[in-house]
């Protein structure tokens, strides 16, 4: 019995247990633990813990002497590592795009960049395909927040659009495919903008938990 998957079948059976009782016990799948058990795939650490408690015994007496089990979660804990590095590189460049991309709306001495909102974008799309730990929005108190941010900020950017006098001098009076597109183009940058502040308000502790 020296390799996780025979340590769980061994320690299942000494308890017990089917493979369907203890995936019971785990809030997972019986095909889960067969996989377990055929050396397919293994637990995530939280889950080796779970295990433990499940069988009595301690995390060592199932990871000891099963060299491919500590490479695995050497690797697994080096990829989370990279994961939360590339999260924080990306929350904190969206704060300063955020900054850029009103700057940008505003296009105070002329500044303007059709490339800062775009790299907004391109960061934010970067984060969230990273970013994994949605269960800290499963919390009521979160969601909340996280729902009254963005439609606060939203109705807030919304109103940049009539006190913008660079916006105003764009609609052309009586053309109204240009005022739509102009207003459309407007609105756009206005949600993505909001979806940045968002980001910036509600994700740092995510990051971080």
């Amino acid at each position: 019995m020296d390799n996780l998957a025979n340590k769980i079948k061994q320690y299942r059976t000494t308890k017990g247990l089917t493979q369907a009782g203890l995936a019971e016990k785990l809030s997972i799948s019986r095909k889960t633990v067969s996989s377990w058990e055929n050396g397919r795939s293994f637990p995530n650490f939280s889950t080796i813990i779970q295990l433990s408690k499940v069988f009595g015994i301690k995390v060592d007496d199932l990871l000891k002497n099963d060299n491919k089990v500590i490479e695995h979660f050497n690797k697994q804990d080096k990829q989370v590592k990279r994961d939360k590095t590339i999260l924080k590189v990306c929350y904190y460049l969206n704060i300063f795009l955020l900054t850029l991309s009103y700057i940008h709306m505003f296009k105070p001495f002329g500044f303007h960049n059709s490339l800062i909102p775009l790299s907004l974008i391109g960061n934010m799309i970067i984060f969230f395909s990273q970013y994994s730990n949605w269960k800290f929005f499963k919390k009521r108190e979160q969601l909340n927040r996280l729902i009254v941010v963005f439609f606060l900020f939203l109705v807030l950017n919304s109103t940049t659009m009539i006190f913008n006098v660079n916006f105003q001098k764009t609609l052309i009076p009586g053309d109204a495919i240009v005022i739509l597109g102009s207003s459309s183009g407007e609105f756009t940058l206005i949600l993505f903008i909001t979806i940045s502040v968002t980001l910036a308000v509600c994700f740092r502790p995510a990051i971080n938990d």
